[in-house]
């Protein structure tokens, strides 16, 4: 998938030049200011510095999200600590997009790429206070399952999808 609508008044592209790295850089940049409880402690500048890093393809991706020519949001995956499983991560919506289904657009968009990539399980996490992202992802088929990062974070709650493979017949 290079660009797609999903039945959706959104565009997705999978972010493949430095250009796109570098709209993916800016909407974390505004995650972390405006939504992160403790940017400090997160993992995100690091992303940011070694972008594409660990989101280049066939291992990671970025998709961004755009509505009307203007970028709306983001979202990626990355190989994660357990075998076979992608972690789904980075999901930003600008806030004059937010209610408009694009989270569910992303996830859903992202959970398809990683098993076209050849992952079995699409894992996310959130925060437990986050009611609104697990109630979405859990609509969606997210089912809790044990911690794919190291150290487990108590306050966070992790989810994961089965990836139906494609039959090689």
């Amino acid at each position: 998938m290079s660009e797609t609508t999903l039945c959706t008044p959104f565009q997705l592209l999978c972010a493949s030049e430095p250009a796109h790295y570098d709209s993916f850089k800016n909407l974390l940049q505004e995650y972390a200011e405006r939504d992160l409880a403790d940017p400090k402690q997160s993992s995100i500048w690091r992303d940011m510095a070694q972008l594409p890093g660990r989101y280049a393809p066939p291992h990671g991706q970025v998709l961004l999200a755009y509505r009307d020519g203007e970028l709306a949001g983001c979202g990626a995956f990355v190989a994660s600590l357990t075998p076979s499983l992608a972690e789904i991560k980075r999901i930003y919506i600008r806030p004059n997009f937010r209610r408009q289904g694009l989270a569910r657009v992303l996830t859903l968009a992202l959970a398809e790429q990683a098993r076209q990539n050849a992952f079995q399980t699409a894992g996310i996490c959130t925060w437990a206070h986050n009611t609104a992202a697990l109630a979405l992802y859990q609509q969606l088929g997210f089912v809790p399952i044990e911690s794919f990062r190291e150290p487990d974070k108590a306050h966070l709650i992790f989810l994961g999808l089965p990836l139906a493979q494609a039959d090689a017949t």
